[in-house]
Order: structure tokens, then C-alpha cells, then sequence
């Protein structure tokens, strides 16, 4: 077997450098590649998100708006009993529509 050199030692530390520079490069251009997709995939779960919020909205707006209907029910109860003073029904099953509502929600 032949002796090993310093030339050689040499030679075999650049080549093993250039072989790991050449790794790291391949490793930095792949996380460059996924990086370039990564808007894409963030903005479908964006959208996904904005979804589920705008559903969730929607549900508490429906809510609100029933509950400004058995409020304006009441409201015209009392009215129309201040009024005639004899809508003692009207008065009692908005009283009872505003019962349900207030305990249900």
C-alpha cells in the first residue's frame, strides 16, 4: 500500500467539502422550493378559517335578530296594553316569549 500523502489529504478534504457544500446546496434550494409553495397552502387554511368564522357570525346574527323580534313583540305588547289597557293576553305570552328567549340563550 502506498503511503498517504499531504497532497492526497488535501485532495480528499476539498473533494469531501465540495461534496457536503454541494449537499447543503441541494438542502437550501429544497427549503427555497417548499417556502414558494407554502403561500398557497397557508392561504387555503386562511380562507378555511375566514369560512368558519363568517359561519359562526352568521349564527349570531340570526340569534340577535330573533331576539330583536321577541323584544319588539313585547315592546308592542306593552304598547298596545298601555293603549287599550285590556291586551292582558298579549302581555302574558310576550312575557312568556321573552322568558323562553332570555333563559334559552
Amino acid at each position: 500500500m502506498d503511503q498517504l500523502t499531504l497532497s492526497q489529504i488535501k485532495d480528499f478534504v476539498i473533494v469531501a467539502v465540495a461534496i457536503l457544500a454541494f449537499l447543503v446546496l441541494l438542502g437550501n434550494a429544497y427549503k427555497t422550493i417548499r417556502e414558494w409553495r407554502q403561500p398557497g397552502m397557508t392561504e387555503a387554511e386562511w380562507r378555511r378559517s375566514v369560512d368558519d368564522k363568517l359561519g359562526k357570525d352568521n349564527k349570531r346574527i340570526e340569534a340577535l335578530e330573533e331576539g330583536n323580534k321577541v323584544i319588539c313583540r313585547a315592546l308592542m305588547a306593552l304598547l298596545s296594553h298601555e293603549i287599550n289597557g285590556n291586551s292582558n293576553d298579549k302581555l302574558t305570552k310576550a312575557l312568556a316569549d321573552l322568558n323562553d328567549y332570555l333563559i334559552e340563550r
